[in-house]
C-alpha cells in the first residue's frame, strides 16, 4: 500500500521524515481552505475532499499528523473522516520502540523512537506518542491522545481520549485520567481526574545569581 500523510505543518514535516523510510508517501493532503500551495516537501498536495478521486482507498492508506489543537479535536475529527471515505489508517512504529507481543494496538497511531510499551499495555486509535515515552504494563491510552516526550505513565493507569500529556510528565499508578484532560510539562499526577481538567506544573524560579556567579559558586 502507498500512503498519503494529511497535514501541511510542522507535525507533518517531522512525521514525514520518520515515515518516509518504511513507507511509500505519495502525497499530502488537506482541506480546500488551507490548500496554499501544490506540493509539500517535494509532493503533491491535494484537496482531503477529493482526494479519493486520484488516491483510492483500495490502493492507499492514511496518516493524521496534525497537532493537538482544540483538544485534539482536528486529529480526531479527520481520522473519522477519513475512516468515512474508505482509508484504513495506517500505525506507524519506529523500529527502535520496545513493544511486547501482548500489546493491543488499534490503528492511525503515530509512535516515535525510543519508546517501551510494557506488558499488557493496550493502545487504542489515532494516538501520536513522541520520543523516550514509558507506558508500563497493565496501561491503556484510549484513542486520540497526544502524548509528548519523556512522559512516564505508571502501570494499571487508563489515559482517556483527548487526552495531552505534555513533556516529561509523570503519571502515577492505577489512575484514571478523564477525557480531554490537559496535563503540561512536568506535571505529577498522584490521584484520578475528572474529564476536560488542566494540570500545569510551577516554572523554575530565576535565583538572585547569574550564571557565572553561579557556577563559581557551586564550585566552592
Amino acid at each position: 500500500m502507498k500512503t498519503i500523510i494529511y497535514g501541511n505543518g510542522r507535525i507533518a514535516k517531522v512525521v514525514y521524515q520518520y515515515v518516509k523510510r518504511q513507507f511509500e508517501v505519495v502525497c499530502f493532503t488537506v482541506q480546500d481552505d488551507l490548500l496554499k500551495e501544490t506540493t509539500f516537501e517535494g509532493l503533491p498536495l491535494k484537496s482531503f475532499e477529493a482526494i479519493e478521486r486520484d488516491f483510492h482507498p483500495a490502493t492507499h492508506d492514511m496518516l493524521i499528523a496534525v497537532g493537538y489543537v482544540q483538544m485534539n479535536g482536528i486529529r480526531q475529527r479527520k481520522y473519522q473522516e477519513a475512516k468515512t471515505k474508505g482509508y484504513t489508517l495506517v500505525n506507524y512504529v519506529h523500529p527502535t520502540v520496545h513493544m511486547h507481543d501482548d500489546v493491543i494496538m488499534g490503528e492511525g497511531n503515530i509512535i516515535l523512537d525510543q519508546v517501551s510499551i510494557q506488558p499488557g499495555a493496550q493502545l487504542g486509535n489515532n494516538n501520536f506518542i513522541w520520543s523516550n515515552v514509558v507506558v508500563a504494563h497493565d496501561c491503556v491510552i484510549e484513542d486520540d491522545c497526544w502524548v509528548t516526550s519523556g512522559v512516564t505513565i505508571a502501570g494499571d493507569t487508563t489515559i482517556k481520549s483527548g487526552t495531552f500529556l505534555g513533556v516529561n510528565a509523570t503519571i502515577g499508578h492505577n489512575l484514571t485520567i478523564g477525557e480531554q484532560n490537559f496535563i503540561g510539562a512536568n506535571a505529577l499526577i498522584i490521584r484520578s481526574t475528572s474529564p476536560d481538567e488542566a494540570y500545569i506544573a510551577p516554572g523554575s524560579e530565576k535565583i538572585r545569581l547569574d550564571s557565572h556567579r553561579f557556577l563559581k559558586f557551586s564550585e566552592v
